[in-house]
């Protein structure tokens, strides 16, 4: 499922272009057009599931929190930021710029330290 309007429904389909860093079967992580810090990373859902959604746990039996999870693991380790140290970001609420379930991992600050300490 897709939304024809979604701009990162049109980079999991290739339709827009990404600079990939990695996927798994559920999720997508790319580097941010935008970054806010030196490593910055969004991870998206492969499907268009709105925010709204996942929070009410509308996708509970799937263990969806745990493959997302398991999705932003992967992508630490394979950035490094595992060691180094990393933020998690998920806006929402009036927050986020998109809908469509996505978390930031920003990191690779000096000394692992970034400007939300």
């Amino acid at each position: 499922m897709h939304a024809d309007d979604c701009l990162f429904c049109k980079i999991v389909l290739g339709a827009e272009p990404s600079n990939r860093v990695l996927e798994t079967n559920q999720f997508l992580i790319i580097k941010n057009k935008f970054p806010k810090a030196p490593v910055h990373v969004l991870v998206l859902d492969k499907q268009h599931r709105r925010k709204s959604d996942t929070i009410s746990g509308a996708y509970q039996g799937e263990n969806y929190w745990e493959s997302m999870f398991d999705a932003i693991n992967k992508a630490l380790v394979k950035l490094g930021l595992d060691k180094t140290g990393y933020e998690l970001v998920s806006n929402g609420a009036g927050y986020n710029h998109f809908e469509h379930e996505h978390f930031h991992i920003m990191g690779g600050y000096k000394d692992g330290i970034g400007p939300r300490t």
